[in-house]
């Protein structure tokens, strides 16, 4: 990984260990709640693969490479470029989002309130007429980030975040609000939607971003000691998953669960014809605005994590790190239950393991991870 990381295995401690409440800029907190917080070395391990897996070394065929994401043939110039990880917006007063269908891998984690907030890894955004809308940081989604040594953009961001947003550790392409010491200047507008709070209407718009990373002098190469995160089928095969069990229905909050998803009604529903699973929220299709498609990704992953009520006011925190809680991976309408680890310093991938230690092979495709929050658990509905 790059440079920029080492030594922010002392910032996850700290957060672990000393809470991260967080809020919206320009909102107060109250800093004398103090969290519960469950110390790194005391949470569960589960029996973990010893190595991390390297995926295949990628070849350049006729201008064309495998994306380190998807898995998909794209072109070289797109395919060694870093990604932009970029926060969006999932309340229901906010959609429809613009945009999402582009992203190759989608992030959904429990925030305050009990809903949830999307993050979309971009590789291919440059020609899309607006991303969002957008919203602010939360530290565990930048960490995410890491994962895919993605820029990260946000508008406004929790207070407790903004330490690591002004450090210089990473690559942030952060709004001009409160607390950000050096925020991008072009790349952020809004758009007047009629019957939508102002704080819905923000966007990203791709020639400003472009603008605003020049600016900032980031290097959007890959670095090749990248290795990526998921390990795909062979190029032109489908992972059958022969005798594993079917699951087709997948509600990552159920009905009604406290941890968010039950709150959103999130839900994915598998289509044996295009081998596609059908995202929906609010009992309605999740729809992109740009495309007036439905969101549909080839994997799901349930990526369950140990999380903390910070404060008063509900904000959260969860591990980004493991080396062995639980997964769940959907794939061509199959469930493989497994276990995730990303055991070394912060920004390492996160790698998914079958109960026998084997790394769980995905189909090329867009992947959408959903956070599961351990304590809710048993709110999961598979069908």
């Amino acid at each position: 990984m790059k440079g920029k990381y080492l030594g922010l295995t002392l910032l996850v401690c700290l957060l672990l260990s000393a809470g991260c409440g967080q809020a919206e800029a320009g909102q107060e907190m109250d800093f004398n709640t103090e969290a519960e917080v469950i110390p790194k070395d005391e949470m569960e391990l589960q029996g973990a693969a010893s190595e991390t897996e390297t995926t295949n070394e990628r070849q350049v065929v006729d201008g064309k490479i495998q994306s380190w994401f998807t898995g998909e043939w794209i072109d070289e110039e797109l395919g060694t470029q870093r990604p932009l990880a970029i926060m969006l917006n999932n309340t229901s007063a906010a959609l429809p989002m613009s945009g999402v269908s582009n992203a190759s891998v989608i992030y959904e984690c429990p925030v305050e309130g009990r809903i949830t907030r999307w993050m979309g890894i971009f590789e291919d955004w440059k020609d899309l007429e607006r991303i969002g809308s957008v919203r602010s940081c939360r530290l565990y989604y930048l960490h995410f980030a890491q994962e895919f040594d993605s820029v990260y953009a946000h508008f406004g961001q929790a207070s407790y975040a903004l330490d690591a947003l002004n450090s210089g550790e990473f690559d942030v392409l952060s709004g001009g609000t409160k607390g950000i010491e050096k925020p991008v200047t072009a790349m952020y507008d809004r758009i007047s939607r009629p019957g939508r709070a102002t704080e819905h209407t923000l966007y990203a718009f791709p020639s400003g971003i472009e603008r605003d990373i020049e600016k900032k002098g980031y290097n959007m190469e890959m670095p090749e000691d990248y290795e990526g995160k998921f390990k795909f089928a062979e190029d032109g095969e489908i992972e059958e998953y022969e005798g594993y069990p079917e699951a087709t229905v997948l509600k990552p909050g159920g009905v009604g669960g406290k941890n968010g998803f039950g709150g959103v009604k999130a839900t994915f529903e598998y289509n044996p014809s295009d081998r596609l699973y059908y995202r929906s929220t609010y009992g309605n299709p999740h729809v992109d605005e740009l495309t007036g498609e439905q969101v549909a990704v080839t994997n799901v992953i349930f990526q369950y994590c140990d999380g903390n009520v910070l404060d008063a006011k509900d904000y959260l925190h969860f591990a980004t790190q493991s080396n062995g809680n639980k997964c769940i991976v959907f794939t061509n309408g199959k469930m493989i239950e497994g276990y995730w680890s990303n055991p070394g310093e912060l920004g390492t991938p996160a790698r998914y393991y079958d109960e026998n230690d084997q790394e769980i092979t995905l189909n090329t495709g867009t992947t959408f991870i959903c956070i599961i929050w351990n304590d809710y658990a048993d709110d999961v509905v598979i069908e």
